[in-house]
């Protein structure tokens, strides 16, 4: 028995199928011919989150909603693209980009330029996403484009919430386009190419976890994922009758903001430091700070580097902090202690978390408790070590740990960009269906609105793949692939 559609695509099949005299359908967007769609669901950063740049074990898995992206080829050069928000009426958004812009001549044009395009109008900068994620593959993978696409991206989730949205809307621009070109780039390529869309058109300083875990990420599990630069581990096993929600703070988060960059920043000041003290005793140079323990950290480490240092003090030093998506301000102040120490100890707690739900997986219900506590201890850090915890996050994680595992609560933690964003609960299945919807009525009280509750899971994108409908005399009816 087939598992049933996401929700995503039976509205979109909905809206498909609508006759082009109803303009609540997408009459005038689509013409007859084929449109080619995929799927690509948000994920939930379980343990790992900011490690992930600096080369940590993360553990991620896949939620029940995400993003629908379909394309349609066109007989201009032109990208028009459309954003759609399912679940209330909504006005859908639109703008167009020349396929000229994204080309200089008859080669690909640059980053900054193909980034300063994008934010040049702020009520469009959202489609640096998509424009970036096609530049991206342009450039990269030597692709020659005579044509144009209509693009539609159909969201079931929110953005800036921290559940990698913005690497949804990426992967599943690119697996369009992988699916229509007959490109067969691998997931591992395409979360590359994403990450380099992020990175270089968007501006995000982000590491490469969300792109994999929404590319390759599996329904029902959860995805431990090396992140030297980025390749898939293994998949771990929930334990029979726990699972894993996400609640929002309702706090909007973007990594493109400063406290998530200044933060790596102050983690790659804290790499270049610790490479000079090995240089000076004849050691090889890291190339994350992850190779280095936490007995290393605190043995020899941990009093070598300061609690912060200004810009200009630490470019006279050591010129470059060796980070290519970052740029170190002279006159800024940065935290360098707390964002080292907290990736080499979020690495060892992935791995403890990793290795205690296997054993809850063979009936040790006392290590449930222990994968908890690696999951306090992560948010922990983030808010002491790195500062990018908020008041209102750290009153959803308190609410989950004054209920504690004698209400079958184990963990709470703060995911992915932090200073806002969504929390991560693990508990046990029908202890979540009770506490979570109280635990969110409490907290509306606080800021005076219910907040979202992300739960379920579905497929990534490469477990969905493509689907391809085409027009025929009877409408539009779904075709092999």
């Amino acid at each position: 028995m087939n598992p049933p559609l996401p929700p995503e695509v039976l509205q979109f099949e909905q809206l498909l199928r609508k006759p082009n005299s109803d303009p609540t359908g997408f009459a005038g967007f689509f013409n007859s011919g084929e449109v080619w769609v995929g799927r690509v669901p948000a994920r939930l950063d379980v343990m790992g989150g900011i490690a992930d740049y600096s080369g940590s074990n993360v553990c991620e898995t896949v939620l029940g909603g995400g993003m629908l992206m379909a394309l349609q080829p066109r007989t201009d050069r032109t990208m028009r693209i459309r954003t759609m928000q399912m679940g209330r009426r909504s006005l859908p958004v639109e703008t167009r980009i020349p396929l000229d812009y994204l080309t200089a001549g008859d080669s690909v044009g640059d980053y900054s330029q193909i980034r300063e395009l994008c934010q040049s109008n702020p009520l469009v900068s959202w489609a640096a996403y998509i424009g970036g994620s096609i530049f991206t593959l342009l450039k990269e993978e030597s692709i020659n484009l005579p044509f144009g696409f209509s693009f539609l991206l159909l969201s079931g989730v929110p953005m800036n919430v921290g559940i990698g949205s913005s690497a949804a809307v990426e992967i599943g621009t690119l697996s369009c386009l992988n699916a229509y070109l007959g490109l067969n780039l691998p997931g591992a390529r395409l979360a590359r190419l994403a990450q380099m869309a992020e990175n270089y058109v968007v501006g995000a300083p982000c590491g490469i976890m969300d792109q994999i875990a929404v590319a390759s990420g599996r329904s029902g599990k959860l995805t431990h994922i090396l992140c030297r630069p980025g390749q898939i581990v293994s998949e771990v096993e929930i334990p029979p009758g726990t699972g894993f929600v996400g609640i929002s703070s309702m706090v909007r988060h973007s990594v493109a903001g400063n406290p998530y960059a200044n933060v790596r920043i102050g983690a790659f000041m804290g790499k270049k430091i610790i490479n000079e003290i090995r240089a000076r005793t004849g050691r090889s140079a890291i190339n994350y700070l992850t190779e280095i323990t936490t007995t290393e950290w605190l043995g020899e480490f941990q009093n070598q580097i300061p609690e912060t240092m200004l810009g200009s003090e630490f470019l006279a030093h050591y010129k470059t902090h060796d980070d290519p998506v970052t740029t170190i301000q002279p006159d800024a102040t940065y935290r360098v202690a707390g964002p080292t120490r907290h990736p080499i100890e979020e690495n060892e707690r992935v791995l403890n978390f990793i290795t205690a739900l296997r054993a809850a997986g063979k009936g040790d219900h006392a290590a449930c408790v222990t994968a908890g506590e690696a999951m306090y201890g992560a948010h922990q850090s983030y808010r002491d070590n790195c500062h990018l915890s908020v008041p209102e996050v750290n009153f959803l994680v308190d609410a989950v740990r004054k209920r504690g595992p004698e209400n079958g609560l184990y963990g709470a933690k703060i995911t992915g960009g932090g200073t806002g964003g969504t929390v991560a609960i693990f508990g046990k299945t029908e202890a979540l269906k009770e506490h979570v919807p109280q635990i969110a009525t409490e907290y509306s009280r606080r800021i005076g609105e219910m907040p979202d509750i992300f739960e379920g899971t579905s497929p990534g994108a490469i477990e969905f793949g493509a689907r391809r409908y085409v027009f025929g005399a009877k409408g539009w009816g779904l075709s092999n692939v």
